[in-house]
């Protein structure tokens, strides 16, 4: 998908939620788009017969994966996030991808590999462990210029200072349970 209609679609999901974003809202929209075309790369990687950003479970399940944080104000928020993507098939008329799009999202913290490289859900976790490790960690095969190239493409925009500061808090405020979304 084109660069601007990607944008388009992503925006379009989540514009009900702008005003809870507020001052993240270029922070988080940049981090779904680089999400969303690292599941490009990785799926191509995969030899996949399709673009992921073409299809609709991988434009909501990305848009919504991590907005639980800011609709629901809690770093407890994959179950929120599932909500949102309900909520937004259900209204779409797409209710045969609730499974997969609800699956994708909470699995994309797994420690683990969650299935086969080309499955959608584990393209979205490794796409999401990219971008929120910035390729220090592992990139599964994407080359570090194409991830700079991203980047630069959607700045990070305080992205990854933001993670710091909700992880801070629930430290503070959770401290046997300061990462509620990772999973084995």
């Amino acid at each position: 998908m084109e660069t601007d209609v990607l944008r388009l679609e992503v925006d379009r999901r989540l514009a009900p939620w702008f005003s809870h974003l507020g001052g993240d809202r270029t922070a988080y929209t940049n981090h779904v788009l680089r999400v969303i075309r690292l599941c490009d790369l990785l799926g191509e990687r995969a030899g996949l017969d399709f673009v992921p950003s073409d299809r609709e479970e991988f434009c909501t399940a990305v848009a919504f994966h991590d907005l639980g944080v800011w609709s629901a104000n809690t770093f407890d928020y994959l179950a929120p996030s599932e909500q949102l993507a309900v909520d937004w098939l259900r209204e779409h008329a797409r209710e045969d991808l609730i499974p997969l799009v609800t699956t994708m999202i909470d699995d994309h913290h797994k420690l683990r590999p969650a299935a086969d490289p080309a499955d959608p859900v584990e393209l979205l976790r490794r796409a999401d462990a990219i971008d929120v490790e910035m390729a220090v960690l592992g990139r599964f095969g994407v080359r570090r210029g194409d991830y700079r190239a991203l980047v630069a493409e959607f700045p990070e925009a305080g992205f990854h200072l933001r993670l710091l500061q909700f992880g801070a808090k629930r430290l503070r405020t959770h401290p046997l349970s300061p990462l509620p979304m990772i999973k084995w």
